[in-house]
């Protein structure tokens, strides 16, 4: 999926070689490997609700919960006044981070680029390394026990890599009903690692759901998955990162998935709004003589270099922690 709120931060990173004595053929350039994601493989964009503001820091209301659930005396005698009720409001803060980054691509490089393909490759990988930065923050907020309303880490025989005795569905309708319960909305959206994902597709209980209507193929139980469990969306959280310091050798490297093994339950509204309830927001600003997500290119004629850089201001929070359920440590 191509969105446009795709660019880059204050970091400097070097993407291209700075030597002046070598010279990028251009057949070989055809075969150039990246390490490129496709887009709508990241998350964020597409599971946290945007509503623009206009400061860059400011508070929002949150309404008292009980006001709007407890059951009032509505009954008005002759000649009274009716009964009046009073709505509690408190306040919290958001503050809209400028997020950037730059790709620096020597004078040199673009000279023996023949193909002309290393500006399209350098804005690539800044965008890349912004939505990966961003993915890792939304993953991290929806997948720590201490932000989430409550939840459930699995152990043993419960955890859904034991095919015999697990039960998925039980598990997240404990968590749909507990939202629904307490909020009066049924969550919207799952998010499921990767690793999560793979083990459901292998489950018992999913395929004995699906085989009595069609084929038990992996792609009709993930059609299927969405309405089994009671949810409009089932995103899977495929997204890996680099977890070894930057300069270590290869050797070193150790690769894990952004969203883990856990399961993220929660209500995100499709029509964003500062009076619309929603358990996730992301808080976006967008100052005068900035823009929002767009590459963004110049030319620096001090250090002799072409700058690709992308640049957005933004805040991403759970609004309504009791609209939010977690399934930890979900598979072995």
């Amino acid at each position: 999926m191509s969105d446009p709120r795709m660019a880059a931060v204050s970091a400097e990173r070097h993407y291209a070689a700075s030597d002046t004595d070598w010279h990028i053929d251009s057949l070989l350039s055809e075969m150039s490997i990246q390490y490129y994601l496709e887009p709508g493989m990241f998350l964020g964009p597409s599971i946290m609700p945007v509503v623009g503001v206009s400061k860059q820091s400011d508070k929002y209301r949150i309404w008292d919960k009980d006001f709007w659930f407890k059951v009032p005396n509505t009954r008005r005698a002759p000649a009274t006044r009716a009964n009046q009720v009073e709505f509690g409001v408190s306040s919290a803060g958001y503050y809209a981070s400028n997020y950037a980054l730059e790709g620096t691509i020597p004078f040199e490089d673009l000279d023996n680029d023949d193909a002309q393909e290393l500006e399209e490759s350098v804005a690539r990988g800044v965008m890349q390394l912004l939505l990966l930065d961003q993915e890792n923050r939304i993953a991290t907020l929806l997948t720590t026990a201490a932000n989430v309303g409550s939840g459930n880490a699995l152990t043993g025989t419960a955890q859904w890599s034991d095919r015999a005795n697990s039960d998925p569905v039980s598990d997240v309708t404990t968590g749909r009903l507990w939202i629904q319960k307490g909020t009066g909305v049924k969550p919207s959206t799952m998010v499921i690692g990767q690793e999560v994902h793979d083990a459901l597709l292998l489950h018992p209980d999913m395929i004995d759901r699906v085989k009595g209507v069609q084929i038990a193929t992996a792609g009709n139980i993930e059609a299927a998955v969405a309405p089994i469990f009671g949810v409009r969306k089932y995103f899977i959280g495929s997204v890996p990162k680099q977890n070894a310091a930057e300069g270590l050798p290869t050797s070193a490297s150790s690769m894990t998935f952004i969203w883990g093994k856990n399961v993220s339950l929660f209500y995100a509204t499709e029509t964003p709004g500062r009076a619309t309830p929603s358990g996730v927001y992301a808080f976006r600003w967008k100052p005068a003589g900035f823009t929002d997500f767009v590459v963004e290119t110049k030319d620096d004629t001090d250090i002799k270099a072409r700058i690709k850089r992308i640049n957005y201001f933004q805040d991403e929070k759970i609004t309504a922690s009791d609209m939010t359920y977690l399934l930890s440590s979900v598979v072995a």
